[in-house]
């Protein structure tokens, strides 16, 4: 468990341990980045649960490889899922469960995964969630100085990792512990159940039943096929930010507050809003253009 006891006592306070955490947390990436690029494997696989931080580690990466002359091209798992109407997955009127390995089109990842060789053609499919259909391709030529990076929470899926013969860097990222914050205990969960109320909130409209309602799934896919499969990947990272708890208060109870009485989720949300009405606040200008959390809040 991390452990953090801190009191403010002026907004530079705030400033200094906002730029302290952000310091230690581009010292992890840089550490984990330096291993990956001074491998000579192209295949680089980046998954970790919802909400863990994957966009910002991606571009990370992608930052790191373009120092040493190289280019990144970023392939999403997501866009090889198999369409509707395709009856060896998806029956009619069947909502499709995404985090399923089932909706995958290994054959075409495969096929894709061994052309992907400096001086090879590579089509790339594009998938439309609104039409739940293949749309198209990306043609794609790979060059010598190029790696491919796997994202998307299914890389560490044993389906996905075989295809590659074991000739990839495995990279996972989460929240790795639980906090406990001027003696509040938030779950590592909890962390990233927060993230996706506000994120899911400001990006997709959704209100917090909805996402309560989402995330039961989503946990219970995480036990099933993330985690169990996690340590297939050599570089664990974790995003927890020592600040964010602080930043993420205003936004969490304003989500939280609509969530009425009568709903299956109120003691959940009671819950939290009684943990974050006792810490301060860090407001979001203090926190970097770079940082992890514009994946969570927005682009300042």
């Amino acid at each position: 468990m991390k452990t953090i006891n801190i009191a403010f006592k002026s907004e530079q306070d705030k400033i200094d341990f906002v730029n302290a955490c952000e310091i230690d947390f581009e010292k992890r990436l840089d550490e984990a980045t330096k291993k990956i690029t001074s491998s000579k494997i192209i295949n680089i696989l980046l998954s970790g649960p919802t909400c863990s931080g994957k966009t910002t580690t991606a571009n990370k990466i992608i930052g790191d490889y373009h120092e040493v002359g190289k280019e990144v091209t970023v392939i999403s798992i997501d866009d090889f899922f198999l369409e509707r109407d395709d009856g060896r997955t998806i029956k009619e009127n069947e909502k499709i469960d995404y985090d399923s390995v089932d909706v995958i089109d290994l054959d075409l990842l495969k096929e894709c995964i061994s052309k992907a060789k400096p001086g090879n053609n590579i089509k790339v499919p594009i998938f439309d969630f609104i039409t739940q259909s293949r749309v198209g391709y990306n043609a794609h030529y790979i060059t010598e100085d190029e790696v491919l990076l796997y994202e998307g929470i299914q890389a560490v899926y044993p389906e996905v990792t075989s295809l590659f013969d074991d000739e990839f860097i495995g990279v996972f990222i989460n929240v790795n512990e639980d906090v406990c914050l001027n003696g509040t205990l938030f779950s590592r969960d909890e962390i990233r159940l927060v993230r996706r109320l506000v994120r899911d909130r400001k990006f997709r409209g959704a209100n917090a039943d909805f996402t309560f309602y989402l995330w039961e799934t989503v946990r219970e896919n995480e036990d099933k096929n993330i985690f169990p499969n996690k340590n297939i990947c050599t570089i664990q990272l974790d995003s927890f930010m020592g600040y964010e708890l602080f930043l993420l208060k205003p936004y969490i109870l304003e989500v939280l507050s609509e969530v009425n009485e009568n709903s299956t989720y109120y003691d959940k949300a009671k819950n939290l809003i009684e943990k974050f009405s006792g810490l301060d606040e860090i407001k979001y200008e203090y926190i970097p253009k770079n940082s992890l959390y514009t994946e969570f809040l927005g682009k300042k």
